[in-house]
């Protein structure tokens, strides 16, 4: 892996004591931005993400696990053993010399460690301190486990939003869902307060939680529900807002809220002149009046074609629509290929990443991989001043790999 720092953060240290998705996400976007990222991790056993084997997971396209790789591209990993005599004095030298700390711990293992906020600062005013949870840092249930698919899918409301009223079960959430949306969020935070520092003012505590996240999310939902409509209550959507199914089972999806501005050129790419001339669907309030009406009339056009030929028949429409896309497509979607959304990591064959979601200068033309378990312990404490001497008394006795 090229140490070489580009970008924004290049020269800002960073180091994480974290684990699965959430907040190693949030430090993979720093790396991103050219911050040298130090995650600590047991010598030992590591991430358990790094070897998940459920919810239909699986290593990817070599022995390290692309869905470990990234949420830790471009970092470094030294292999610490906090619970043995010297591990956590270790620890403290990187953190001395370190310009933030994100961790996921839950606050009782914190303290523990001697890894809590009023620590760390104590041994580094300088220091950003950053913490991702399930729920929050106040409250009753603030200290409770949570990963996405329950603080932010189940308890947070999107599970719930996305699924219809008559289902049998709960809508599946995709594979660490909430955690990518949540530590943008985390991520945008320590940015924030690293740019108040450099400006002068004392750094201020990050946290982000996946909860506060989904009612980011769903603040539409929050801000407008009636209460007197109770749970599961459904906006109805008007005709020209929504999916269509295709033949072939494929589906077109349209947003023409501005609908008086779109419906002529609409009709004409859809070939349905009669809808234009019909008096029910003259305007938008007209279309309104007779929704019930117009969606089956639409529905019936569309499925005269498939996706694909919708799609090109839309081409010319400047009107907004789209294709709906499985997963398993977007990777090769030509939007995606020319933002260069999804690079190839050079030093592992077939290996591809999601680059972070925005861009700051030029966007990177392929993504470094993710460390080995305790792949930099010598050189990152080498660097840190620990002599060669210590560095093998400390292996001896199991403090680090």
């Amino acid at each position: 892996m090229s140490e070489t720092r580009t970008g924004p953060l290049a020269g800002m240290k960073v180091v994480e004591l974290a684990q699965w998705v959430f907040v190693p996400s949030a430090a993979a976007i720093l790396a991103d931005l050219g911050a040298d990222v130090v995650r600590i991790e047991h010598p030992v056993h590591g991430d358990p993400y790094s070897a998940l084997t459920t919810a239909g997971s699986k290593n990817g396209a070599s022995a390290q696990s692309a869905r470990s790789a990234q949420a830790n591209r471009g970092k470094r990993s030294v292999g610490i053993d906090l619970r043995r005599p010297g591990g956590r004095e270790l620890a403290y030298t990187l953190i001395r010399e370190a310009d933030a700390f994100l961790t996921s711990f839950r606050a009782d293992a914190l303290d523990r460690l001697g890894m809590t906020e009023a620590h760390l600062t104590a041994l580094n005013p300088r220091l950003v301190y950053a913490r991702g949870d399930a729920f929050g840092p106040e409250g009753d249930e603030s200290g409770l486990p949570g990963y996405d698919i329950t603080a932010f899918w189940a308890r947070g409301g999107v599970g719930a939003l996305v699924t219809e009223p008559d289902a049998t079960e709960l809508a599946r959430q995709p594979p660490s869902f909430g955690d990518r949306i949540s530590s943008v969020g985390l991520a945008a935070g320590v940015l924030a307060s690293l740019l108040g520092r450099e400006r002068g003012h004392a750094p201020q505590p990050v946290s982000a939680s996946l909860m506060g996240a989904a009612a980011w999310v769903t603040a539409s939902e929050i801000i407008t529900h009636d209460p007197e409509a109770g749970p599961g209550a459904r906006v109805t959507m008007p005709p020209l807002t929504g999916s269509y199914r295709c033949a072939g089972g494929g589906w077109i999806m349209l947003n023409l809220m501005q609908s008086d501005r779109y419906w002529d050129d609409f009709c004409k790419h859809i070939g349905a002149p009669e809808l234009r001339l019909d008096e029910r669907f003259a305007d938008a309030a007209a279309r309104d009046a007779h929704a019930a009406e117009l969606r089956p009339a639409l529905a019936a056009v569309f499925a005269r074609r498939t996706r694909d030929e919708w799609s090109a028949a839309f081409a010319t429409f400047d009107g907004p629509w789209a294709p709906v896309q499985d997963v398993t497509e977007l990777a090769d979607d030509p939007q995606i290929v020319a933002n260069g959304f999804v690079r190839p990591v050079p030093e592992i064959e077939g290996m591809r990443l999601v680059r972070t979601p925005f861009t700051v200068g030029e966007a990177p033309e392929t993504l470094p991989r993710g460390p080995e378990l305790g792949e930099h312990t010598e050189t990152v404490l080498l660097d840190a001043g620990v002599e060669w001497d210590e560095i093998e008394r400390l292996k001896d006795a199991g403090v680090i790999t």
